[in-house]
């Protein structure tokens, strides 16, 4: 007798932890942001854009490779806290991020930031 096989369930290969630092909320990403992990990482930052008046910094400082899922998460991400009101800043050194954003010409929609700024910039028409 056979029992079916069950797929295996994959492993979220990246992951997203949230910290908070004097106004500022800071959504870490490490490993993959793929579509395995893109939507928790949007999830996360948006919950934390309710939080955190001050600005959201999404840290991609340990992020391995970025797909196109990962990209568009961080562009609805920043689309929610321009509705939001709310400063948004992409922390990034890696090539797998800065590559993919600077080829798509996201680096000029997004903050950017590359190196230690954790502190986001109002963004401009916000008092």
């Amino acid at each position: 007798m056979t029992r079916p096989v069950r797929p295996a369930r994959l492993p979220t290969r990246a992951d997203v932890t949230v910290s908070t630092t004097d106004d500022v909320t800071v959504v870490a990403a490490s490993g993959d942001l793929d579509s395995s992990s893109a939507e928790r990482f949007f999830e996360y930052t948006v919950a934390a854009m309710a939080h955190s008046p001050g600005g959201v910094v999404a840290d991609l400082g340990a992020v391995t490779f970025c797909s196109c899922r990962g990209l568009s998460a961080l562009m609805a991400a920043d689309h929610a806290a321009h509705l939001a009101e709310v400063p948004f800043t992409v922390l990034a050194h890696q090539r797998a991020v800065l590559r993919p954003l600077r080829l798509l010409g996201l680096d000029r929609t997004l903050d950017v930031r590359v190196g230690a700024s954790l502190v986001p910039l109002p963004r401009k028409g916000i008092s």
